[in-house]
């Protein structure tokens, strides 16, 4: 009985060393555990709250803080506000170039280095690109004069070359280009224009001359045109009376009348002057027959000049050959009433027979085709030549009035 209270008292003894030993260590890490406080709460943040904890962002506006100092700094510095009204001064000046322009508004957006930079560098290089398409587009409508001066400046290669031409060079040279246009313009001039050149030549100023040059001038010229076209009525052949008429009818600008007087007016003289010739082919003789088809088919200046004199020469050519025939110079009149008739019916009805031959020359210069053409239609009866004559020469004859026609009715629509 007393064995087993013996065995447990040995075991006590054995197992008490690693209680004593172990107890310490537990009790040490205990007392740690103890004396470690608790662990602080964290509060729930707000959505836009910096990451590291604080509630309000301070940290994160303490981080951007700099650059809102610099940019603060930027605006505050004197230089830098100076500066982007100087930009803004170029911006908003017109006679500011694209270039200039675009690296303006490029500085603008930028920084005050970038605003320092344009007013250092890029402007003046900028400025002297867009003069030299400037000056080059002035070369390419100016006169004589002005394109001198340009190229002389494009040639020096410098800003001050440039920038002189610009302000000053291009006026001196246009006034003596508008000097020489204006005396161009005298030749064939109506009286307004003549009156109003003469004026700026005696006393006008270089910016008269310039508004007259390039404006005054077709208000005046005009009036001149519509004095024109109611002088070319008086004597004009059919289709020259025809397409004065019908312009004066659709209230004209002063484009159209200075088209008709110096375009128009001529192809409806020659139209009227081709008719004239045709219907002189019938019963022609050979010397006139022959001229009239050289002048058929020649130049509107060989038809007038036909109608002028060379018809005439022609007859005279037929009329003699026709006396030598007889032997009887005076008494060949008979012989020779075909072309004395033809001389005599071109020049016989009325005031047209003479009028045509002499206006034939005038029709193309002022008044020609005018009583010429409707005398010599009138008494050459081109009806007769187209109904009676079964040759060639009233089939030429035909034909031209058909080409004379479709011209005019051309010109009409016009």
């Amino acid at each position: 009985m007393k064995l087993p209270r013996i065995a447990s008292a040995v075991a006590t003894a054995a197992m008490a060393p690693a209680v004593l030993l172990a107890s310490p260590a537990f009790a040490a890490d205990a007392s740690a555990q103890a004396a470690a406080p608790a662990a602080a709460t964290v509060p729930d943040q707000a959505a836009g709250a910096a990451a590291d904890g604080s509630a309000d962002g301070s940290a994160g506006k303490l981080a951007d803080k700099p650059e809102d100092e610099q940019t603060e700094k930027a605006a505050d510095d004197p230089q830098a506000v100076k500066d982007r009204a100087a930009v803004e001064a170029v911006l908003a000046d017109p006679a500011s170039g694209p270039g200039v322009r675009e690296a303006a508004e490029k500085a603008l957006g930028g920084s005050a280095a970038d605003l320092r930079k344009f007013l250092d560098v890029e402007w003046a290089r900028e400025q002297f690109t867009d003069d030299r398409v400037r000056v080059s587009q002035i070369i390419g409508v100016g006169g004589r004069a002005v394109q001198k001066a340009g190229k002389a400046a494009m040639k020096a290669d410098t800003q001050a070359a440039l920038t002189e031409f610009l302000k000053h060079g291009q006026h001196t040279a246009r006034y003596e280009d508008d000097l020489v246009e204006m005396a161009r313009m005298l030749n064939g001039a109506g009286l307004g224009i003549t009156e109003a050149v003469n004026r700026l030549m005696d006393g006008g100023t270089p910016e008269e001359v310039r508004e007259f040059v390039a404006n005054g001038q077709h208000k005046i010229r005009a009036v001149d045109d519509r004095v024109a076209l109611f002088a070319m009525l008086d004597g004009a052949g059919p289709g020259l009376k025809e397409g004065i008429v019908n312009l004066l009818k659709g209230n004209p600008t002063p484009a159209q009348l200075r088209t008709f007087v110096t375009t128009t007016q001529h192809e409806l003289r020659d139209d009227d002057n081709m008719v004239l010739i045709w219907a002189m082919l019938n019963k022609a003789g050979p010397e006139l027959k022959k001229a009239a088809i050289i002048a058929i088919n020649g130049t509107p200046a060989d038809r007038a000049e036909f109608l002028k004199t060379g018809q005439f020469t022609a007859r005279d050519k037929d009329k003699a050959a026709a006396d030598a025939q007889t032997g009887k110079p005076d008494a060949g009149k008979d012989g020779a009433t075909g072309t004395t008739g033809q001389t005599g019916t071109a020049g016989t009805t009325g005031t047209t027979g003479t009028g045509a031959t002499g206006t034939g020359a005038v029709g193309n210069t002022g008044m020609t085709a005018a009583g010429g053409s409707d005398g010599a239609l009138a008494s050459t009866g081109t009806e007769t030549a187209l109904i009676a004559g079964g040759g060639a020469a009233a089939l030429g004859a035909g034909a031209g009035l058909v080409f004379a026609n479709r011209r005019r009715r051309a010109s009409t629509k016009d």
